[in-house]
Formats: C-alpha cells, sequence, structure tokens
C-alpha cells in the first residue's frame, strides 16, 4: 500500500483553499479551518440574542489591536453608545479606538420619526 501513495504525484496532495484571515476569537478560526476568507463577503445570521453583533465586535476589535486594521461597523438596531458599553464589559476600550480614528460606528437605524404603513412612509411629528 506504501509503494501506490508514494507513486501518486504529490500535487493531488496539496490543496489550494481559500485564503483565510484569522479572527482571533477562540474557537472559530479552529472551526473554520484558519478564520474567514479573504476579498468575500460573509453573512452572520441567526435571531436575536444568538451574539452576531458580539462576533462583528470581536473580529473587529481583534483585527485593530492584533492586525492594526481599522474597521467600520454599520448598526441597524443598537445604538453606538450600546454597543459601546456592551464591548466595555469584555475589557474591549471601542471609545479610544474610536479616539484614535481607528474604528467608526455608522448608526443605520432608521428614523423613528418614520414608519412604513403598506409601503407608504408617513412622518410622524
Amino acid at each position: 500500500m506504501n509503494e501506490i501513495i508514494q507513486m501518486v504525484q504529490p500535487e493531488r496532495f496539496v490543496t489550494t483553499g481559500v485564503e483565510k484571515i484569522r479572527t482571533m476569537i477562540e474557537g472559530f478560526d479552529d472551526i473554520s479551518h484558519g478564520g474567514m476568507p479573504i476579498g468575500r463577503t460573509t453573512l452572520v445570521s441567526g435571531t436575536s440574542g444568538t451574539g452576531k453583533t458580539l462576533f462583528a465586535v470581536q473580529f473587529i476589535y481583534n483585527g485593530i489591536t492584533h492586525f492594526d486594521e481599522p474597521g467600520v461597523l454599520v448598526t441597524f438596531e443598537e445604538s453606538p453608545a450600546d454597543i459601546i458599553k456592551n464591548a466595555c464589559s469584555f475589557g474591549w476600550d471601542l471609545a479610544r479606538l474610536i479616539d484614535e480614528g481607528k474604528l467608526f460606528i455608522l448608526d443605520a437605524s432608521p428614523d423613528q420619526k418614520v414608519r412604513i404603513s403598506w409601503g407608504i412612509s408617513i412622518y410622524l411629528p
């Protein structure tokens, strides 16, 4: 059997997999075989409370602190103030990173004064 394996061209066993970037999130890089794909969009989905925001914040925080890569976090539901406050409970000082120009949090939450009803936007004063 060893003779058969030795006769096979070594190139057949070389995988050219997708280039990945480490997230530095404990356990994730192991189960994802190296991290997140470079140059591709990755959708993180789940119901409320499953850790999507936590994952995103930790990924961006680690990118800034470990690899000196700036980051932008777009939030649709939580306020930037709440995200910053929650991150502090993990020891992540997002306010400092914002002050240093390394992080920008974009609040894309819908305006609370605008409600959509039957496809018509209604401005409520």
